[in-house]
């Protein structure tokens, strides 16, 4: 068993030591990567993307043991989870992409060079398959990748999301990956300094001189003080927070719909009304999980104790939000049109004028919040492997991380909040105005169905219809009534 408390406490010191690291790390590897021997350069980028990996982690994991609320657990362990099919991607990545990663670069490097160059190269080639081994092993399957998007990205389905979030409740599994991944980077570090070593016995100058850039923590610590000390914003995130179940309910009420949807189908009845509350249910759902996922972020923003942890809680908020409203409403045009939004519009009656007017102020409000630049900012927060040129992003993020303003994106939380929870507000409106709907329609076809039954029934009660005709003939209208609870 993993004892989490240690396991939080070197995560802890870990994020506060490596933030300044990696800073220094990317100032080495942009001195370094244009010039000769190439291996140099790839150490210095693999010491970077390592150390960024681990304190990412980090920061995810603490994030979780912080957690009070169930839910706001859950949502760490999904993170910790995606993020380690990140760093995967980064390192190694899968199939014919592979040949761009830094570890891969590595390899052919080091097998390419003449083996007198190397004073101890079949040390350290049996070190890197022994490293790789170990880096295959964090890959996952298809259904980790499929979790990552889901965690990234949501699903057309949320009950997928429900049965992932539900599942993702063992502290002590994610404790369990963090430590392989740590152990797997821990031996990259390693083998960098294996490697750096050999290269200074045959006399290569390794070292590099950089600027010092320190980090000023004082903006996001300050901010982080005034908040918890005005305890509003706490509190409203952690009300949402404890009030997750109607989560629950509506994955109840969306599986039976489906039986009902099922059920309609199959006998090629068509009642679009149920499509329409079947959709309804799974579109709240999904801006259930948004309001939640908001509210888990910005609580951890709320708790770190270091610039390094603060920031990058704050690149995961941005994630969060961005993926939320890009599903909400979207932020290009495809995106708009099929957005949770476009969708909801669709099922308004043309003469609903109270619920039209509605929808016009709500689309206002987010036109004003969803903005571009927003976007292009998740793009890089999210992939920490440029899919673009095959390379690392990672100094990107840190020096969008170094811009970012705190106080604006805190600023936008409540107004955020407050626009969802009118989205909330509208659609059950509509929801109740389309379940009537579905209910009398529901009721207009039973009656069509009973009179059709009853028809059937007289035929079979007739004194010329043959004795094995009129017992397949009552036991047929027996299985109606049993499927469809119809009273005759």
């Amino acid at each position: 068993m993993v004892d989490t408390s240690k396991l939080e406490q070197s995560s802890e010191l870990c994020v506060g030591a490596l933030s300044q690291a990696v800073i220094d790390d990317i100032a080495i590897y942009e001195q370094l990567r244009d010039k000769e021997p190439k291996i140099l350069a790839l150490t210095a980028e693999l010491r970077m993307d390592t150390k960024f990996i681990l304190m990412d982690l980090c920061t995810s994991f603490l994030a979780m043991c912080k957690a009070k609320e169930a839910y706001a657990c859950r949502y760490h362990i999904k993170n910790l989870e995606a993020g380690i099919q990140e760093a995967y991607k980064l390192l190694f990545n899968y199939g014919k992409s592979q040949r761009y990663t830094v570890w891969k670069k590595i390899g052919s490097t080091l097998s390419e060079e003449p083996v007198s160059y190397w004073s101890e190269q079949g040390k350290l080639m049996a070190d890197y398959q022994d490293i790789t081994s170990k880096l295959t092993g964090l890959a996952g399957d298809e259904e980790d990748k499929q979790h990552r998007d889901i965690t990234y990205h949501y699903d057309a389905d949320m009950r997928q999301v429900y049965e992932y979030t539900v599942a993702s409740n063992s502290m002590e599994d994610a404790s369990k990956k963090l430590i392989a991944v740590m152990d797997v980077l821990g031996n990259m570090t390693t083998f960098c300094d294996d490697v750096e070593n050999c290269l200074r016995k045959n006399g290569t100058d390794t070292t590099v001189d950089v600027d010092n850039q320190n980090i000023d923590d004082s903006l996001h610590l300050s901010l982080i003080q005034y908040l918890n000390e005005n305890k509003d914003l706490p509190i409203v995130l952690g009300d949402i927070l404890k009030d997750v179940k109607p989560i629950d309910d509506y994955a109840h009420q969306m599986d039976v719909f489906s039986k009902m949807k099922g059920m309609t189908d199959e006998r090629h009845i068509d009642l679009p009304e149920i499509d329409n509350v079947f959709t309804m249910l799974n579109l709240y759902m999904t801006v259930l999980f948004m309001r939640a996922d908001m509210a888990a972020i910005t609580k951890s923003f709320l708790l770190s104790k270091t610039s390094g942890e603060a920031m990058l809680n704050m690149r995961r908020y941005i994630i969060t939000i961005t993926a939320a409203f890009g599903h909400l409403y979207g932020y290009s045009i495809d995106e708009k049109n099929r957005s949770i939004w476009q969708s909801v519009l669709k099922m308004i009656s043309d003469g609903d004028r109270d619920l039209l007017a509605k929808a016009a102020v709500i689309e206002d409000f987010l036109g004003k919040v969803v903005l571009k630049a927003d976007m292009d900012l998740r793009t890089s927060y999210v992939h920490l492997l440029n899919n673009q040129n095959h390379k690392t992003n990672i100094p990107t993020i840190i020096s969008q991380l170094r811009q970012q303003n705190p106080m604006i994106e805190m600023q936008k939380v409540n107004l955020m909040l407050q626009i969802i929870k009118r989205v909330m507000d509208f659609m059950q409106e509509l929801m109740t105005k389309l379940a009537k709907q579905a209910h009398e329609s529901n009721e207009k076809s039973m009656a069509a169905l009973r009179e059709q039954m009853l028809k059937v029934k007289a035929v079979a009660e007739n004194d010329k219809c043959p004795d094995i005709l009129k017992d397949k003939i009552l036991e047929i209208i027996g299985m109606v009534q049993g499927c469809m609870g119809l009273q005759l």
